[in-house]
Protein backbone atom coordinates (compact mmCIF):
# COMPACT_ATOMS: atom_id res chain seq x y z
CA UNK A 1 0.00 0.00 0.00
CA UNK A 2 1.38 3.40 -0.95
CA UNK A 3 1.46 6.38 1.40
CA UNK A 4 -1.51 8.08 -0.28
CA UNK A 5 -3.48 4.82 -0.38
CA UNK A 6 -2.95 4.56 3.37
CA UNK A 7 -4.19 8.12 3.83
CA UNK A 8 -7.32 7.41 1.80
CA UNK A 9 -7.93 4.26 3.84
CA UNK A 10 -7.76 6.35 7.01
CA UNK A 11 -10.19 8.83 5.43
CA UNK A 12 -12.93 6.27 4.68
CA UNK A 13 -14.99 6.92 7.86
CA UNK A 14 -14.90 10.64 7.10
CA UNK A 15 -15.92 10.12 3.49
CA UNK A 16 -18.79 7.89 4.64
CA UNK A 17 -19.88 10.64 7.02
CA UNK A 18 -19.74 13.20 4.21
CA UNK A 19 -21.84 10.95 1.99
CA UNK A 20 -24.49 10.70 4.71
CA UNK A 21 -24.84 14.46 5.29
CA UNK A 22 -28.18 16.12 4.47
CA UNK A 23 -26.38 18.36 1.96
CA UNK A 24 -25.11 15.40 -0.09
CA UNK A 25 -28.24 13.27 0.26
CA UNK A 26 -30.49 16.11 -0.83
CA UNK A 27 -28.24 16.84 -3.81
CA UNK A 28 -28.52 13.18 -4.82
CA UNK A 29 -32.30 13.41 -4.56
CA UNK A 30 -32.34 16.78 -6.32
CA UNK A 31 -34.20 18.37 -3.38
CA UNK A 32 -31.46 20.53 -1.88
CA UNK A 33 -32.75 24.07 -1.39
CA UNK A 34 -31.04 26.30 -3.98
CA UNK A 35 -29.98 28.83 -1.36
CA UNK A 36 -27.78 26.16 0.27
CA UNK A 37 -25.80 25.60 -2.92
CA UNK A 38 -25.62 29.35 -3.45
CA UNK A 39 -24.09 29.61 0.01
CA UNK A 40 -21.57 26.89 -0.87
CA UNK A 41 -20.53 28.73 -4.04
CA UNK A 42 -20.18 31.99 -2.15
CA UNK A 43 -17.86 30.60 0.56
CA UNK A 44 -16.04 28.13 -1.67
CA UNK A 45 -14.92 30.79 -4.15
CA UNK A 46 -12.69 32.73 -1.70
CA UNK A 47 -11.53 29.37 -0.38
CA UNK A 48 -10.40 28.46 -3.90
CA UNK A 49 -8.50 31.74 -4.13
CA UNK A 50 -6.62 30.73 -0.99
CA UNK A 51 -6.23 27.19 -2.37
CA UNK A 52 -4.72 28.60 -5.56
CA UNK A 53 -2.19 30.61 -3.58
CA UNK A 54 -1.17 27.43 -1.76
CA UNK A 55 -0.67 25.71 -5.11
CA UNK A 56 1.39 28.68 -6.30
CA UNK A 57 3.56 28.17 -3.22
CA UNK A 58 3.84 24.52 -4.27
CA UNK A 59 5.14 25.59 -7.67
CA UNK A 60 7.71 27.78 -5.94
CA UNK A 61 8.88 24.97 -3.65
CA UNK A 62 8.77 22.16 -6.17
CA UNK A 63 12.17 20.43 -6.16
CA UNK A 64 12.23 19.56 -9.88
CA UNK A 65 10.95 20.97 -13.14
CA UNK A 66 8.66 17.96 -13.61
CA UNK A 67 7.07 18.39 -10.18
CA UNK A 68 6.73 22.13 -10.84
CA UNK A 69 4.82 21.39 -14.04
CA UNK A 70 2.58 18.84 -12.31
CA UNK A 71 1.51 21.36 -9.67
CA UNK A 72 1.24 24.19 -12.20
CA UNK A 73 -1.15 22.18 -14.38
CA UNK A 74 -3.45 21.60 -11.43
CA UNK A 75 -3.23 25.26 -10.45
CA UNK A 76 -4.30 26.16 -13.97
CA UNK A 77 -7.23 23.74 -13.68
CA UNK A 78 -8.42 25.36 -10.45
CA UNK A 79 -8.14 28.94 -11.72
CA UNK A 80 -9.29 28.40 -15.31
CA UNK A 81 -11.87 25.64 -14.90
CA UNK A 82 -13.15 25.04 -11.36
CA UNK A 83 -13.37 28.73 -10.46
CA UNK A 84 -14.93 29.43 -13.85
CA UNK A 85 -17.56 26.77 -13.09
CA UNK A 86 -18.35 28.55 -9.84
CA UNK A 87 -18.62 31.83 -11.73
CA UNK A 88 -21.06 30.36 -14.26
CA UNK A 89 -23.30 28.96 -11.55
CA UNK A 90 -23.12 32.21 -9.60
CA UNK A 91 -24.08 34.21 -12.70
CA UNK A 92 -27.10 31.94 -13.20
CA UNK A 93 -28.16 32.83 -9.66
CA UNK A 94 -27.62 36.57 -10.00
CA UNK A 95 -24.34 36.58 -8.04
CA UNK A 96 -21.56 38.72 -9.52
CA UNK A 97 -17.86 37.89 -9.60
CA UNK A 98 -17.22 40.97 -7.47
CA UNK A 99 -19.56 39.56 -4.82
CA UNK A 100 -17.71 36.22 -4.93
CA UNK A 101 -14.30 37.85 -4.62
CA UNK A 102 -15.35 39.90 -1.61
CA UNK A 103 -17.38 37.18 0.10
CA UNK A 104 -16.29 36.35 3.63
CA UNK A 105 -15.86 32.67 4.38
CA UNK A 106 -17.92 31.21 7.22
CA UNK A 107 -16.14 30.28 10.48
CA UNK A 108 -15.58 26.60 9.62
CA UNK A 109 -14.43 27.29 6.07
CA UNK A 110 -12.13 30.03 7.33
CA UNK A 111 -10.57 27.76 9.95
CA UNK A 112 -10.06 25.09 7.29
CA UNK A 113 -8.36 27.54 4.93
CA UNK A 114 -6.14 28.85 7.72
CA UNK A 115 -5.04 25.33 8.66
CA UNK A 116 -4.11 24.63 5.04
CA UNK A 117 -2.27 27.91 4.56
CA UNK A 118 -0.34 27.68 7.84
CA UNK A 119 0.69 24.06 7.21
CA UNK A 120 1.76 24.87 3.66
CA UNK A 121 3.79 27.91 4.72
CA UNK A 122 5.90 25.99 7.20
CA UNK A 123 6.53 23.00 4.95
CA UNK A 124 7.85 21.92 1.60
CA UNK A 125 5.98 20.36 -1.32
CA UNK A 126 5.07 17.11 0.52
CA UNK A 127 3.42 19.15 3.30
CA UNK A 128 1.71 21.42 0.78
CA UNK A 129 0.15 18.59 -1.20
CA UNK A 130 -0.74 16.51 1.83
CA UNK A 131 -2.60 19.30 3.59
CA UNK A 132 -4.79 19.98 0.52
CA UNK A 133 -5.25 16.30 -0.37
CA UNK A 134 -8.68 15.90 1.31
CA UNK A 135 -10.01 18.71 -0.89
CA UNK A 136 -8.10 17.44 -3.91
CA UNK A 137 -9.65 13.96 -3.80
CA UNK A 138 -12.73 14.21 -1.57
CA UNK A 139 -15.39 15.57 -3.90
CA UNK A 140 -14.03 13.49 -6.75
CA UNK A 141 -14.31 10.28 -4.70
CA UNK A 142 -17.81 11.10 -3.46
CA UNK A 143 -19.09 12.14 -6.89
CA UNK A 144 -17.75 8.97 -8.50
CA UNK A 145 -19.39 6.92 -5.76
CA UNK A 146 -22.71 8.68 -6.36
CA UNK A 147 -22.54 8.21 -10.13
CA UNK A 148 -21.75 4.51 -9.66
CA UNK A 149 -24.51 3.81 -7.14
CA UNK A 150 -27.32 6.23 -8.00
CA UNK A 151 -29.26 7.22 -11.07
CA UNK A 152 -28.85 10.97 -11.37
CA UNK A 153 -31.47 11.91 -13.91
CA UNK A 154 -31.27 14.83 -16.34
CA UNK A 155 -33.96 16.63 -14.35
CA UNK A 156 -31.81 16.68 -11.21
CA UNK A 157 -30.68 20.32 -10.87
CA UNK A 158 -27.37 19.17 -9.36
CA UNK A 159 -26.39 16.70 -12.07
CA UNK A 160 -23.80 19.19 -13.31
CA UNK A 161 -22.12 19.09 -9.90
CA UNK A 162 -21.68 15.31 -9.93
CA UNK A 163 -20.57 15.36 -13.56
CA UNK A 164 -18.03 18.12 -12.84
CA UNK A 165 -16.33 16.35 -9.95
CA UNK A 166 -17.00 12.72 -10.84
CA UNK A 167 -16.80 12.62 -14.61
CA UNK A 168 -14.03 15.04 -15.57
CA UNK A 169 -11.14 13.04 -17.05
CA UNK A 170 -8.91 16.09 -16.86
CA UNK A 171 -9.45 16.28 -13.10
CA UNK A 172 -8.80 12.54 -12.87
CA UNK A 173 -5.44 13.04 -14.53
CA UNK A 174 -4.44 15.81 -12.14
CA UNK A 175 -5.39 13.72 -9.10
CA UNK A 176 -3.42 10.68 -10.27
CA UNK A 177 -0.36 12.79 -11.06
CA UNK A 178 -0.39 14.64 -7.74
CA UNK A 179 -0.92 11.53 -5.60
CA UNK A 180 1.90 9.82 -7.48
CA UNK A 181 4.09 12.84 -6.81
CA UNK A 182 3.36 12.68 -3.07
CA UNK A 183 4.17 8.97 -3.00
CA UNK A 184 7.49 9.55 -4.74
CA UNK A 185 8.48 12.32 -2.34
CA UNK A 186 7.82 10.35 0.86
CA UNK A 187 10.07 7.46 -0.16
CA UNK A 188 12.92 7.33 2.33
CA UNK A 189 11.39 10.12 4.42
CA UNK A 190 12.02 9.84 8.18
CA UNK A 191 9.11 8.24 10.05
CA UNK A 192 8.65 11.30 12.25
CA UNK A 193 8.04 13.55 9.26
CA UNK A 194 5.68 11.01 7.67
CA UNK A 195 3.72 10.90 10.93
CA UNK A 196 3.39 14.68 10.86
CA UNK A 197 2.08 14.45 7.31
CA UNK A 198 -0.55 11.94 8.42
CA UNK A 199 -1.62 14.25 11.25
CA UNK A 200 -1.80 17.22 8.88
CA UNK A 201 -3.89 15.21 6.43
CA UNK A 202 -6.30 13.98 9.09
CA UNK A 203 -6.84 17.52 10.41
CA UNK A 204 -7.76 18.64 6.90
CA UNK A 205 -10.03 15.61 6.52
CA UNK A 206 -11.83 16.61 9.71
CA UNK A 207 -12.40 20.14 8.40
CA UNK A 208 -13.47 18.78 5.02
CA UNK A 209 -16.11 16.71 6.81
CA UNK A 210 -17.55 19.29 9.21
CA UNK A 211 -17.71 21.83 6.37
CA UNK A 212 -20.64 19.89 4.87
CA UNK A 213 -22.82 20.71 7.88
CA UNK A 214 -21.65 24.33 7.69
CA UNK A 215 -22.82 24.49 4.07
CA UNK A 216 -26.20 23.04 5.03
CA UNK A 217 -26.75 25.38 7.96
CA UNK A 218 -25.36 28.28 5.90
CA UNK A 219 -23.08 29.10 8.79
CA UNK A 220 -22.35 32.77 9.40
CA UNK A 221 -20.35 34.76 11.92
CA UNK A 222 -22.43 35.82 14.90
CA UNK A 223 -21.99 37.77 18.10
CA UNK A 224 -21.46 35.85 21.37
CA UNK A 225 -24.70 34.46 22.73
CA UNK A 226 -26.41 34.41 19.33
CA UNK A 227 -26.93 31.27 17.26
CA UNK A 228 -25.66 31.10 13.66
Amino acid sequence: MTFTQDLLERAKPYLDAQMATPFMQEMIQGTLAPERLRYWVRVDYPYLINFSRILALGVLRAPTLDSMRTVQRYLNYIVDEEMASHERFAASQGITIDELVHQRMGPTKYAYAQHEFASANRGELPEILTVIMPCLVGWQILSKRVLETHEIGPDNPYKWWFDTYGGDQGLDGHVVALLSLVDSMVEGMPAERRDRLVETFMTSEYYETVAWDAYYSMEEWSAPGKST
